[in-house]
């Protein structure tokens, strides 16, 4: 079984699944792009992330910065509850886009372009 996985990786069709922190960089330099913040709601809805804050946690161990602001969200009981939305700073965004292409290319995936985007709504 090893062997046909291995012969699998080197073929042309093969491409690895794109790792968290890939996906979560690709949703923030979309959001970044369009102006926008990303809250746990929307890396839940498009990526399936259930731990945005570990997601964000482990970027800004690799330097990158963050603008950041509350976003009050009313939950099913008519409760508050409080997410925090995130954006790129315009210091890390060159970061993020060459970490990202890095990622890309390490999977044998093109960059990244504007008909290869996912809008998971405004988050502003």
């Amino acid at each position: 079984m090893d062997r046909i996985l291995a012969d699998a990786e080197k073929s042309a069709l093969f491409t690895r699944p794109p790792l968290k922190i890939e996906l979560s960089l690709a949703l923030l330099v979309e959001a970044y792009h369009e102006s926008r913040y990303v809250c746990a709601l929307d890396a839940l809805r498009v990526n399936g992330d259930t731990c945005w804050h570990s997601s964000i946690a482990e970027l800004r161990q690799k330097g990158f910065e963050f603008l950041q602001q509350p976003r009050p969200h009313m939950h099913r009981h008519g409760g508050q509850a409080l997410y925090q939305d995130y954006r790129l700073s315009v210091r890390s965004i060159e970061k993020a886009e060459s970490l990202l292409k890095l990622y890309r290319a390490g999977r044998s995936q093109p960059p990244m372009s504007s008909q290869t985007k996912t809008s998971p709504g405004k988050s502003a």
